[in-house]
């Protein structure tokens, strides 16, 4: 007869607390206590640039700009910037969350809250942390340059022989903003010290030579424009090696869209330009093609005459099979042109522009026709 003895396996106590231990003689509760998920100080002290919101960290300034952040949430973008920096993670799995506590002038308390778990036999906890955020504000390097006016290069549009357009000004600045901006972030100079508009063009100042060659390039690809780089010794660097400022003049084409234009002895319309590629329509053929400055057809572009030369028209009399009377709708004289030289439905009353060449008188497209 055997006697079965049966034995019970007690768990030793959590030496700290007294509950059923769990991990390395400690009971859950007391472990996690021991082994926080995050190391944080408070209080957390933050320079941020007065003008631009950057933020001094360890390793330079960082900037918080040009990512579509409303001035509203600038603060609260600053307060995760730094604590990505200044929190230690420890545990396994860790989240952060944050919450504002009470916003003072200069002061923010912010209850930080962490996910994740101490070990991974353990289950997720919570732990909450009471972190002061103390603002102090400067000048970061950026701003220090731009007040005080530097630039690295200038930027020179004009025109030959006629003066910029106003509309032609207005896409030039918005190129400009728009490319500084994307490059902000990548180029700490990367920003425009001043703009001089007048008669003679537009000049602008730029911080970056970087950022001054990508514009130049720009302009010189989108308006088929001419390009001249001049370098001026301006000083020397420390060591004695010599440091120069470029000067980069994109001198724009005669025409622009809606001019005139001859190209292999056909008058022809400026539909379009821009990327190395001018688009016309040939007033005589009738037709649409593309040319660029490489192709034999560029060598024999002339400039004929600017949009400003067009006449307009109306519609007084057409019936099928007859020549259309037109009347101008400066001198009021009426005359006929052939239905076949029309290149799109008519109706009395239509606006017509046309280009009175020599004895010629040419029909222009309706700007409609070219949309798409």
């Amino acid at each position: 007869m055997y006697r079965i003895k049966r034995l019970i396996q007690v768990t030793a106590p959590c030496y700290l607390c007294g509950k059923p231990s769990v991990l390395e003689g400690l009971c859950a509760d007391c472990f996690n206590d021991g082994h926080p998920l995050i190391e944080v100080s408070t209080p957390l002290t933050l320079l941020a640039c007065k003008k631009c919101g950057s933020i001094k960290l360890t390793d330079g300034w960082k900037k918080i700009a040009g990512d579509g952040i409303h001035h509203d949430d600038v603060g609260d973008v600053q307060i995760e910037l730094l604590l990505e920096r200044s929190i230690k993670i420890l545990g396994k799995d860790v989240q952060i969350t944050l919450e504002d506590e009470r916003k003072l002038d200069r002061v923010t308390h912010t209850i930080l809250t962490a996910t994740g778990r101490s070990h991974e036999s353990l289950a997720p906890h919570d732990e909450k942390y009471n972190v002061e955020i103390r603002f102090r504000y400067g000048t970061c390097e950026t701003c220090g340059l731009m007040s005080g006016g530097y630039y690295e290069a200038i930027l020179q549009v004009r025109a030959d022989g006629r003066e910029l357009t106003d509309d032609e000004k207005t896409a030039l600045t918005q190129t400009v903003t728009d490319i500084t901006v994307a490059r902000y972030k990548s180029d700490d100079k990367a920003f425009i010290t001043s703009t001089i508009d007048d008669r003679y063009g537009i000049d602008f100042y730029v911080g970056s030579e970087n950022l001054c060659k990508y514009l130049a390039d720009e302009f010189e690809m989108q308006y088929l424009a001419e390009r001249k780089d001049n370098y001026k010794l301006v000083g020397e660097e420390k060591g004695g090696k010599r440091k120069y400022r470029i000067t980069i003049l994109i001198r724009l084409p005669r025409f622009t869209v809606g001019d005139f234009v001859k190209i292999n002895d056909n008058p022809c319309e400026i539909v379009a330009m821009g990327r190395n590629m001018l688009t016309c329509y040939d007033l005589k053929q009738r037709e649409r093609f593309s040319i660029n400055p490489r192709s034999a057809r560029w060598r024999t572009l002339e400039f004929l005459a600017p949009q400003s030369s067009r006449r307009e028209f109306m519609i007084t009399t057409f019936s099928y099979g007859q020549p259309v009377q037109m009347m101008d709708s400066v001198n009021f004289e009426v005359v006929e042109v052939e239905q076949s030289l029309f290149d799109s439905e008519i109706t009395i009353g239509d606006k017509i522009y046309a280009l009175q060449l020599d004895e010629e008188l040419y029909i222009l497209t309706k700007p409609s026709q070219f949309n798409g």
